[in-house]
């Protein structure tokens, strides 16, 4: 069959728009309350060197190197290299933190923490490259005391790569924890109590997303939280 003038102008004309159909950039996915729960996980968990390694590492720096030197109202300034590899997740972060410690009479009782950490880390989900920055008081320093109670925050700012069901998405964010008595014994360095908010601030490029929970710190390497009234159970390990 030969083909007239005009059905070739419209096979082309056809095809032209089938192109630009299919070249337009499809729209922004949004970042959902199931990537928050993701992110805020990830900055809690001591394998992707979140909030349970930074307190772990905190408190037994304080009770084995700190505090026994009795280094009142002084600063000490220390860096460590934080690595995890597992099944899950890895993750390659450097550490670095100071501390004031305060003390009653010659008693240490309680030190200004503030700390920053770059790195990265991924999960099954998740990839992440990203900044902490940390203000934290600590108490119950003095040795009669067997837990040591935190108060503060942690800010984690970093870019994500999620993947959830086969739906990529590309996004910023900013997770901002918020502590409140949080008690660490001081044998283990175990989370064993306490309470604290999650605030994510998400964006992909084209929307922002905000996300705003409540935090229960169980003992026993858990914790729950609650977010827009569902609640989660996150592993702190």
């Amino acid at each position: 069959m030969i083909k007239t003038k005009s059905t070739l102008v419209l096979t082309v004309l056809l095809g032209s728009a089938l192109l630009t159909s299919c070249s337009k950039d499809e729209p922004a996915k949004e970042v959902t309350e199931e990537d928050a729960v993701e992110l805020i996980e990830g900055s809690l968990q001591a394998s992707t060197g979140g909030l349970d390694e930074t307190v772990a590492k905190y408190s037994e720096d304080l009770v084995t190197e700190f505090v026994p030197n009795d280094n009142c109202g002084e600063s000490y300034d220390t860096t460590y290299n934080f690595s995890y590899s597992g099944a899950i997740s890895q993750a390659d972060y450097t550490m670095t933190w100071g501390y004031v410690l305060n003390c009653n009479g010659f008693v240490p009782s309680t030190a200004d923490l503030s700390a920053m950490a770059s790195g990265t880390y991924s999960t099954n989900r998740m990839t992440s490259n990203d900044n902490t920055d940390a203000s934290l008081t600590v108490s119950g320093l003095e040795p009669s005391n067997e837990e040591l109670n935190f108060n503060g925050s942690l800010q984690r700012e970093g870019n994500q790569t999620i993947t959830i069901n086969s739906n990529t998405r590309e996004i910023t964010s900013t997770i901002t924890v918020t502590l409140t008595d949080v008690q660490v014994d001081k044998s283990s360095y175990e989370i064993l109590s306490g309470t604290g908010t999650a605030l994510v601030n998400a964006s992909n490029g084209t929307d922002s997303f905000s996300f705003n929970g409540s935090i229960v710190f169980n003992g026993g390497g858990s914790a729950t939280l609650t977010l827009n009234g569902n609640t989660y159970t996150i592993n702190l390990n």
